[in-house]
């Protein structure tokens, strides 16, 4: 119950020099300082850890008020549910697992009595829920609350108002959940009252209650459309109200704003012409607990590393302005407009300064700038990644496009689609034909499309079918999908983009190639440009190009894997059915057919500990030799020999014929045989079968049941004293891979490595090691990945394939790697042993199961008369190698997939490997552990939002950073079992300039061939390329014209008059730097 004070020196440790500089800074000026200010801004740059930063002031906070208040609040408030997720659990300083009360202002009745009762609480918002509450009908929970407050004041009929406050929920559903609400709830007594007494004065809103209580119809009856509007008019309003009540309870001490600039809007509550929003906002802002005690006064820390528009250009200007809105954050820090004015008068020198700069030198500006950034520090502060380097584009490299080609068929179809525009009384096409291919069947929500099909549904139109026939190939065919005939890019982006991934074979890897390879691998994972691949992130702005790359791209991969095994294959929902998984567990004449897959998926406590490929890569490495898969096989295997001589000979009976259940015996026996005392504490768990899988259901259905069935003839074994046949000829061979690269063996070992030194059992790790174990038969049993991995002569067992490629592809090291990232990423630095072990196994877990989604494309077809578009007819192409970023139907029409999901698969090394998405809601979000190359589909209009979409992939250990680490210091990892990765990073960090900060190497890493890679697939003379270059230029000197109005033309300004080969030193020198003052800059204050 969040009763023990944090332990604030743990927490700051956790930190990163810089991190903890800027922490020791914020919250000086908030609580420390005689001139103290009550709001700050951290405007770190993207991916430099903000919420790190802001988990360090809440436990320095926390500390500051311990022995000062008996309840301490922290109230957290970002734009959306996916920041929340990703966020809260970094921000808990208390290591409770109850940490957060994510709820909304409206839900403080039923939860604020438990909040009295805690000494830390934190709760969590989004604006959309809390404060901009007006014609929303809210959650059910919310009304069913106000059903309670509501109905004494009102004296509310339970029919009539039930009638009304459903809305969107089953009415009968409703009225049940209404009755037993005060058994599942406990309303806060006093809110209560209050809110009555308020709605009692608001005769205006009884009123028009009454009103729509006497309209609405009768339960099962459609409600009319004006009239459903009016009721979530008042639903929101009454919402509002008990909003503003709810404020008065709720005493915040910190309020966090992440990625603020989403909800601007609300830090405007003292204008004039405030919103009633912003309004409820300013009250939670401004609280004071004593009116008397400024002391006791909420802090707001702001977190943006955008906090204002940076930087806008004239066609930009009229909608969102860089001065204004740079006015309205300092207006909202800078409470004394004393210190307002002296700003802006500092900011109006620095412009004239600016302009004389060609002419009178840096000298004046310098000083000018010193002014500005000691006003500005006050109230905020901002890190910059290559703030300490002279080469201000560290490891960002623009890679020159590939095969943007142009075909003859490409123009074909840019003038068969403009005639169908023309025709349809449409605008040119131009910019969607150079974005998306194959746009009529793609498209949704466009004006084009809906001008399309409601041409199709009306009177029959021979020109318009003429037009449509002279598209040609710029439109899907439904019979070549489903014979898997080749499908063309038909788009010379697309095409670029396809080069790049199915053209290089990516298709060919399940998983990105580790960046410390333990072995040299084979097969595709020795190629040299696939052992350089990272996954690409595309940006666009439109909403039809994530379909089409989502769509062609999978539709390719998938085409080439099943075809690799079978010519002539179907792509049809019928011929996919009759693809039975090859990795399962059923029984033929009575005998089991899965055991060896069993033992690939069983966490083996003497494979995990002797069959280190980390271990055994060190002890094998020779100057000049590389060590090789097979020669790291052929050392296990004599191993294994000697090790197994002892169980073959107890149980082997070497008169009977080879006996193939010593594939999944051995294992289990060798446990047994070296003592491993938690081996039958394992197996006798009653529910292994449901641990093991991971599976929480009942297991009734079939699948269920074999497993179950193979799991007690395991467990039998290990029970048993009859004997076995001969063992078979290649039984060591074999089981030297499972112990070297089988997922249950793997799985312990990546789990072992990042859990710390003590603590719970052998038995609760295997419990984690064995669902993600479990997890990888999802992947080993999708159709494609079958047809991929199978032998083409059919000689080899698929389980043995498996087994040779989970060895080819190095997955021990993919999975440590991995792990290791999870653990700082999921928050859970200090966590204990099982903690960490089931929150890392749950996200590999997911991450492989991730359900393969589908894109719905129109099929499109003419006859002499008319054009037809048969939403029955639609083709559904699979989308799992490349996909779009956001919710999207799966392939069984189950559960949606969600776009947190598909997040956590791209920040995963299994597909999709292209993510495809607009630039639109993902500030804050993470896309860099597996991803180093951004590719900008179109052009963003301004600098700042180019170097905000490269941010999203330049983050803290981001994969471009670990290949060149590892290429730098895998030598440094020591040999021992523990995390190679913490080893290397230590040696990277001890290596490092003296006057380097932990920016390097956690964030820098430039010694290397890996980069942050720009890709802008345009066409050669395009417009594009100009554009590209102006932002370049652009880039350079927007950090020079901070706060200045019409940037734009002082960019220009500034651009015509400085030397070129000056322009680089000079920005250095006069860019405006809010980093920390100096003796924070290593964590230390003053």
């Amino acid at each position: 119950m969040n009763h023990t004070r944090p332990d604030t020196k743990l927490i700051l440790d956790g930190l990163k020099d810089f991190q903890r500089g800027t922490v020791e800074y914020v919250f000086r000026r908030l609580y420390l300082d005689d001139d103290c200010a009550r709001r700050f801004l951290v405007a770190d740059e993207v991916g430099l850890g903000k919420t790190l930063v802001a988990r360090g002031v809440i436990a320095k906070t926390i500390d500051h008020l311990w022995d000062r208040t008996d309840r301490i609040d922290i109230v957290y408030v970002c734009s959306n549910t996916d920041i929340a997720r990703q966020n809260i659990q970094r921000l808990n300083v208390t290591g409770c697992e109850d940490f957060s009360l994510s709820s909304r202002i409206t839900l403080l009745p039923i939860t604020v009595g438990e909040m009295q009762h805690r000494r830390i609480n934190f709760i969590s918002f989004t604006p959309g829920t809390s404060f901009d509450l007006k014609d929303s009908a809210g959650m059910s929970l919310e009304r069913e609350l106000l059903y309670w407050l509501l109905e004494k004041p009102w004296s509310l009929k339970h029919s009539k108002a039930t009638r009304v406050l459903h809305a969107y929920a089953g009415v009968d559903d409703f009225r049940k959940r209404v009755k037993s609400f005060p058994s599942r709830h406990t309303i806060h007594r006093q809110i209560q009252e209050q809110f009555g007494d308020q709605v009692q004065t608001r005769i205006d809103l009884r009123e028009r209650w009454d009103a729509i209580c006497e309209a609405m119809p009768r339960a099962g009856y459609e409600v009319p459309y004006e009239l459903g509007r009016e009721r979530n008019q008042l639903i929101g309003e009454l919402r509002r109200l008990l909003a503003e009540t709810c404020l008065h309870w709720l005493e915040p001490d910190l309020i966090i704003l992440d990625e603020f600039q989403r909800f601007k809007h609300l830090l405007q509550g003292d204008a004039d012409d405030a919103s009633e929003a912003s309004q409820l906002a300013e009250h939670l802002f401004s609280f004071q607990q004593h009116a008397e005690d400024p002391d006791t006064a909420a802090r707001v820390l702001l977190l943006s590393a955008t906090p204002y528009k940076m930087y806008t250009q004239s066609q930009e200007a009229a909608e969102d302005d860089h001065y204004e809105d740079f006015q309205t954050t300092l207006d909202f820090l800078l409470r004394d407009e004393s210190k307002r004015v002296q700003f802006h008068d500092h900011l109006r020198e620095y412009r004239q300064e600016l302009f004389r700069l060609a002419d009178e030198g840096v000298e004046e500006l310098m000083r000018v700038k010193r002014h500005l950034e000691s006003s500005l520090r006050e109230v905020m502060v901002r890190t910059e990644r290559l703030a300490l380097k002279a080469d201000r584009n560290g490891m960002l490299v623009e890679v020159p496009a590939s095969a943007v080609t142009l075909k003859a068929a490409d123009i074909t179809d840019y003038l068969g689609l403009q005639s169908v525009a023309e025709h349809l009384g449409h605008a040119d096409v131009l910019e969607y034909w150079k974005s998306a291919p194959y746009l009529l069947n793609f498209m949704e929500d466009y004006d084009l499309k809906r001008k399309l099909k409601k041409a199709v549904d009306g009177e029959p139109d021979a020109e318009l079918a003429r037009c449509v026939r002279s598209i040609g190939s710029g439109l899907l065919n439904r019979e070549e999908l489903e014979r898997y005939q080749k499908l063309d890019p038909a788009n010379s982006r697309l095409r670029s983009l396809h080069h790049d991934t199915i053209g290089r074979d990516a298709w060919k890897l399940l998983w990105i190639p580790a960046s410390f390879a333990y072995y040299e691998g084979s097969g595709p994972f020795v190629d040299p440009d696939l052992q350089r691949f990272t996954k690409r992130l595309v940006f666009s702005s439109w909403r039809v190009v994530p379909k089409a790359i989502a769509s062609v791209l999978s539709y390719e991969a998938e085409r080439c894997m099943m075809q690799r095994f079978r010519k002539k294959v179907q792509n049809t929902a019928e011929s996919r059915k009759r693809r039975r998984a090859l990795l399962r567990f059923t029984f033929s004449k009575g005998r089991p057919t899965g055991m060896p897959v069993l033992a690939m998926l069983y966490p083996c406590r003497a494979f995990a500990d002797r069959f280190d490929p980390l271990q055994i890569g060190r002890a094998l490495k020779s100057p000049g030799q590389p060590v090789t898969a097979l020669t790291v096989r052929d050392h296990c295997t004599s191993e294994m020999r000697q090790l197994l001589s002892a169980v073959v000979e107890r149980f082997a009976d070497q008169s009977q014929p080879t006996d193939e259940r010593w594939y999944w015996a051995a294992p289990l026996l060798l446990d047994k045989e070296i003592g491993c005392s938690q081996v039958e504490a394992w197996f006798n768990q009653p529910d292994l079968a449901l641990i093991w899988s991971g599976d929480k259901s009942s297991g009734e259905n079939e699948a269920a049941e074999g497993w179950a069935r193979h799991v007690d003839l395991a467990r039998k074994m290990l029970q048993t004293t009859e004997t076995l046949g001969s063992p078979p000829s290649d039984l060591y061979e074999v089981l030297s891979e499972v112990a070297l690269a089988a997922p249950g063996a793997v799985a312990l070992r990546a789990l072992e490595r990042i859990l710390p030194a003590s603590g719970d059992s052998d038995v609760d790790i295997r419990s984690y090691a064995g669902p993600l174990a479990h997890a990888f038969l999802h992947l080993f049993n999708l159709p494609e990945v079958m047809f991929l991995l199978r032998d083409r002569k059919k000689e080899t067992p698929y389980w043995k394939s498996v087994l040779e490629y989970c060895m080819a592809g190095n997955l021990q090291a993919v999975m440590d790697e991995f792990a290791h990232m999870l653990v700082e990423s999921l928050g859970l630095l200090g966590a204990g042993r099982s903690k960490i072990a089931a929150e890392v196994s749950k996200e590999i877990s997911d991450s492989l199961t991730l359900r393969t989604s589908t894109a719905k494309a129109d099929v499109i077809k003419t006859n002499r008369r008319r054009v037809c578009i048969d939403d029955e007819d639609a083709v559904r192409i699979r989308t799992r190698f490349a996909m779009r970023f956001g919710d999207q139907e799966s392939e069984d029409s189950a559960e949606p997939t969600r776009a947190d999901s598909v997040r956590s698969a791209f920040n995963s090394p299994f597909w999709p490997f292209v993510l495809a998405t607009t630039s639109v809601g993902q500030e804050g979000l993470d896309f860099h552990p597996y991803c180093h190359a951004v590719v900008h589909w179109n052009l963003p209009s301004n600098p700042v939002d180019l170097e905000q979409r490269e941010g999203r992939v330049h983050r803290y250990k981001g994969h471009a950073l670990r290949k060149n680490i590892a290429s730098a210091f895998s030598a440094t990892s020591n040999g021992s079992a523990s995390d190679p990765w913490a080893a290397m990073f230590c040696a990277a960090r001890a290596g490092r300039a003296e006057d380097e900060n932990d920016l390097f190497p956690f964030w820098i890493a430039p010694h290397g061939e890996a980069k942050i890679e720009r890709h802008v697939p345009a066409l050669p003379h395009s417009r594009e390329l100009l554009q590209k270059d102006n932002l370049g230029r652009s880039l350079v000197l927007y950090r020079m014209v901070f706060g200045q109005n019409r940037q734009e033309d002082l960019v220009d300004y500034l651009a015509s008059h400085l030397p070129h080969e000056k322009v680089g030193s000079i920005v250095d020198l006069c860019r405006i730097d809010l980093s920390p003052p100096t003796n924070f800059l290593r964590g230390k204050s003053s």
